[in-house]
């Protein structure tokens, strides 16, 4: 029976504790030590507008042909031979800063390139 009531203190001291947080926390009135803070205003910067550049004109990707040394075995240099190559402009080449371009070559003896 002891036990029950230890239980049952517990219970009512940590009921009492709850209502006098409540009760103080309800009692004082933060609104009042609070300051609002400012809200900034919004101003358009200007009249958007999307428009379609009508006086560009569409290009196709760049290429261009040129002779290169293609080698079947890279370390031998009796399996290389001059053909035509291509080359394409590419300006994403990793461990080169962004918008670094180069001819990069994309194949050899190109059949859709024009023969120079």
């Amino acid at each position: 029976m002891a036990a029950i009531n230890h239980i049952s203190t517990k219970h009512f001291l940590l009921l009492v504790l709850i209502l006098f947080i409540c009760k103080s926390s309800s009692g004082v009135n933060m609104s009042e030590d609070v300051m609002p803070l400012p809200v900034p205003v919004q101003v358009p910067l200007g009249r958007s507008e999307y428009a379609m550049l009508a006086g560009r004109r569409r290009l196709s990707p760049f290429q261009t042909c040129s002779t290169c040394k293609c080698c079947r075995v890279p370390s031998d240099p009796t399996t290389c031979s001059d053909m035509p190559c291509c080359y394409k402009i590419n300006c994403n080449i990793p461990n080169k800063p962004f918008g670094t371009c180069a001819f990069v070559p994309t194949s050899c003896n190109c059949n859709n390139c024009a023969s120079s």
